[in-house]
């Protein structure tokens, strides 16, 4: 009877232990607050997008990694990566801000649709996973609009 007591007793004091480990689980969120052309000295242009994110938890938020997607008009045109990101404090808020090229045979199929199509407004969806260790999962998030033609070409001058 001793010996059961005596491991039950472990037992508790071991998952105790593990349940201190986990950090406060108050998810971070992540708003796209930004999205838009750059100006680019060649054809293809440069995309930057912006995103505030909010900790509200008690421990500082430390992004491992961004992984983001970009469509015009259906079609995808970039996907990228980013690492060396700030560290969000604790009950805080930052702004993250990646920024890439598409690959232009990909861009192939939007730019044949903007062709055919000769609209002016260009429907845009923007999908971004941020990776912020391993005790919160991927938090995720997607952002949908339209911007002008003609005002990002315009945005070159």
């Amino acid at each position: 009877m001793r010996q059961l007591l005596a491991i039950l007793f472990l037992a508790l004091l071991f998952l105790a232990g593990c349940a201190g480990l986990q950090p406060d689980m108050a998810k971070p969120t992540v708003s796209i607050s930004g999205f838009k052309v750059l100006p680019s000295n060649g054809i293809v242009p440069r995309f930057e997008i912006s995103m505030r994110v909010v900790n509200t938890g008690r421990t500082p938020l430390d992004i491992d990694g961004v992984v983001y997607t970009v469509e015009l008009g259906g079609n995808r045109i970039l996907t990228g990566v980013a690492k060396n990101l700030p560290v969000i404090e604790a009950y805080s808020e930052g702004n993250v801000t990646v920024s890439g090229t598409p690959d232009l045979f990909g861009s192939l199929g939007f730019f044949q649709d903007m062709m055919r199509e000769r609209s002016e407004a260009v429907a845009y969806k923007v999908d971004v996973a941020i990776d912020v260790g391993t005790f919160y999962p991927t938090i995720r998030t997607t952002k949908r609009g339209t911007f002008s033609l003609s005002e990002a070409v315009g945005s070159k001058k």
